[in-house]
C-alpha cells in the first residue's frame, strides 16, 4: 500500500497539480548587607538577517512551481495536493522550524543546510534527493523557499555548533554511553532496546500536532539528519526542532555524547 502511495505521490510531483495587600513591605536591607545580583546568563544573540537574493528568489518560484508545490502546497504550508497521502507530512516552511540543521535548537538553518536535505532528501520520508534538476536550481529554490516565513526577514542564523573530532570508539566508550542513555531516560522514547518503541511513544505530538515516532536504531544506519557519527552528535548538540526531541548542548559534554554516539552503534542488528 505505501508503494502505490509513493509512486502516486512521485507522479504527482514530476506531473504537478506583588506585596499582598494589607502589609507592610519589609523594610529594605541595609546596603551594605545586599547580596551580589546573580550573573544573567548569556543567551546566544540573534544573528542579522541575510537579504534574499531578489534574482535567485524569481528562478526559484519556477522551480518550486515545478518539483515541489504538488507536496508542499503553493503558499509552502506543507498541505499541497500529495500531502493528504504522505506520512509524515511535508514539511511547513511558513513556521520556519526545520529539523535537520547545524545550528543551535531554535536557530534558522544555515544555507548549506538547507542545500544539503535539497541534495540528498530524507531518509524515511517522501522527500527525495534532488541532485538531478542541477545545482543552480537547488540554490535557487533555496533562497525561494525563505521567503514563506517572516522569521528569515528579521534574523539570520546562529553559527554552527562545533564538533570536536571523535574519540577511540572502544569498549570503555560504549560502557559509558550506555550509562549516559540511562542517565538522560532516553529509554523512554527510543524503547530499552532501541526499537523506538518506549513508554512515552503515545504521547509524542510534534509542533504540527502530528503523531511522531522516535527513531529506531536496530533497525538501520539511515537517519533523516545524516549517516555518520559526526551527524548523530551534531543531533544530541542541536536537537531536532519541531519534534520532542530536544538538544542536550546544555546537559552533556562532548565526551558524554560521543560515549553516546559510540553505544548507540552497538543497537544496530545486522541483517
Amino acid at each position: 500500500m505505501k508503494t502505490s502511495t509513493w509512486i502516486v505521490a512521485s507522479l504527482t510531483v514530476l506531473l504537478g497539480p506583588p506585596t499582598a495587600r494589607g502589609q507592610e513591605p519589609p523594610p529594605p536591607a541595609p546596603a551594605e548587607a545586599a547580596s551580589p545580583a546573580a550573573p544573567e546568563v548569556a543567551q546566544p544573540a540573534a544573528s542579522p538577517p541575510v537579504p534574499l537574493d531578489t534574482a535567485m528568489v524569481k528562478r526559484g518560484t519556477g522551480v518550486y512551481k515545478r518539483y515541489c508545490v504538488s507536496c508542499h502546497g503553493p503558499h509552502g504550508d506543507g498541505r499541497g495536493y500529495s500531502a493528504q497521502w504522505l506520512d509524515p507530512r511535508p514539511r511547513d516552511f511558513t513556521s520556519a522550524i526545520f529539523k535537520c540543521r547545524s545550528t543551535p535548537s531554535g536557530s534558522l538553518p544555515t544555507n548549506d543546510d538547507l542545500l544539503r536535505t535539497l541534495r540528498v532528501g530524507f531518509y524515511h520520508t517522501y522527500m527525495p534527493p534532488w541532485e538531478v534538476i542541477g545545482d543552480r536550481s537547488i540554490r535557487d529554490v533555496a533562497e525561494y523557499i525563505k521567503t514563506f516565513a517572516p522569521k528569515w526577514k528579521e534574523e539570520g542564523p546562529q553559527a554552527p555548533v562545533v564538533i570536536p573530532p571523535e574519540p577511540a570508539d572502544d569498549q570503555a566508550s560504549r560502557a559509558r554511553g550506555k550509562t549516559v542513555w540511562g542517565n538522560n531516560q532516553c529509554e523512554k522514547c527510543h524503547g530499552a532496546t532501541g526499537k523506538g518503541d518506549g513508554a512515552s511513544v503515545p504521547t509524542l505530538i510534534d509542533d504540527w500536532g502530528n503523531h511522531i515516532v522516535p527513531y529506531d536504531f536496530t533497525k538501520s544506519d539511515s537517519r533523516k539528519c545524516g549517516n555518520t557519527p559526526a551527524d548523530l552528535y551534531r543531533t544530541f548538540m542541536t536537537g531536532v526542532n519541531g519534534t520532542p526531541m530536544p538538544s542536550f548542548a546544555d546537559s552533556m559534554t562532548p565526551a558524554e555524547a560521543w560515549d553516546l554516539v559510540h553505544f548507540l552503534q552497538t543497537l544496530r542488528q545486522k541483517d
